[in-house]
């Protein structure tokens, strides 16, 4: 018997709960390799403004950023001091993050309602 759901997240089948929790995991690991790749990007940046080569323009920080690599990028650059006493980049780093949450939420919402 196949059972019918209104939503995409509320499943009667045990098929369906556990197809649901592989996507939850797939996501998640998403997640977190673009944090890696943030953090990394910037601790790069700082080591080449150490080292006085290329930098990694901000540009493409502020890009890791909206992707979702925000809470990663965070912790590096706080944790390694670099970027922090730019006013103008940490604005805009914060309106990145507003920008992928507002719109995780929004997707979010959209697919449960």
């Amino acid at each position: 018997m196949v059972f019918r759901t209104e939503s995409f997240f509320m499943s009667n089948s045990l098929v369906d709960v556990f197809s649901n929790f592989q996507l939850v995991k797939f996501w998640l690991l998403i997640f977190v390799a673009v944090n890696i790749g943030s953090a990394v990007t910037i601790w790069l940046d700082k080591r080449n403004a150490r080292n006085g080569k290329r930098r990694i323009s901000e540009h493409t920080l502020l890009v890791w950023a909206v992707v979702g690599g925000w809470l990663g990028g965070l912790c590096a650059m706080y944790a390694l001091r670099h970027k922090t006493s730019k006013a103008l980049f940490l604005g805009r780093y914060w309106l990145m993050m507003t920008i992928y949450i507002a719109g995780s939420f929004l997707i979010g919402y959209g697919m449960i309602r």
